[in-house]
């Protein structure tokens, strides 16, 4: 059991699959048709769902997708669950939620911006349940927070106030159960990667943030 119900999102084969549903992740995102350089298909989502069990599916979207066909396609793979980029038009995450999809969207943070700039961000897409408040999207560290890069942590905290975000940064050296239990916090993100060869990878970059929050019972 992990303290955080944690997001896996970039999967795009069985191997990030079963590690993460391994590590009993609350979400599993899976990018489709154009939504990240190495998408999937539908068919071949499909057939990963068959081979894990636990976490709930998430689709990834594209930006520029078409939001009432990716609303039926959805319902038709039993899939409720949607996380789009930020910069998608406003009616894409309105749509999905009028068709009965669950919206989560991906918000990368820049080193550049400051607080201002992220919270007008994250008081975009009210339709979406929940933001992915992505720092390793500008190389920013919870270390960097620390020192007040691009932002202090008590301006993290009043952004993670706002509305419920998954955190996505490196935490490096900081307890992941900690900062869990310190900060609102709707979860963490993690995000999957190529196998190094087809059936392994190693998950070293991965293995301390998941033992960190593992909760024994």
């Amino acid at each position: 059991m992990l303290a955080t119900p944690v997001l896996a999102t970039g999967i795009t084969h069985l191997t990030d699959a079963r590690y993460f549903a391994a590590w009993e992740v609350a979400y599993l995102a899976f990018p489709v048709e154009g939504a990240a350089p190495d998408a999937i298909s539908w068919d071949y989502l499909a057939a990963l769902r068959e081979w894990v069990a636990g976490p709930e599916i998430v689709v990834e979207l594209a930006a520029n997708v078409d939001a009432a066909l990716a609303a039926e396609t959805l319902s038709a793979q039993n899939v409720h669950l949607a996380l789009v980029p930020f910069s998608a038009p406003a009616s894409t995450p309105e749509k999905l939620v009028a068709a009965g999809i669950t919206v989560f969207a991906h918000l990368p943070v820049e080193g550049y911006q400051q607080t201002e700039d992220v919270a007008e961000n994250l008081a975009a897409h009210p339709g979406a349940e929940r933001v992915v408040l992505d720092f390793t999207a500008g190389g920013i560290g919870w270390a960097d927070l620390e020192e007040g890069h691009p932002f202090t942590l008590s301006e993290l905290r009043e952004l993670l106030n706002q509305r419920p975000c998954f955190l996505r940064i490196d935490l490096e050296n900081a307890n992941p159960k900690s900062i869990a239990a310190d900060y609102p916090l709707a979860g963490m993100a993690v995000r999957g990667s190529s196998e190094e060869k087809v059936g392994y990878k190693s998950f070293d970059d991965l293995d301390g943030l998941f033992e960190g929050l593992e909760i024994f019972e």
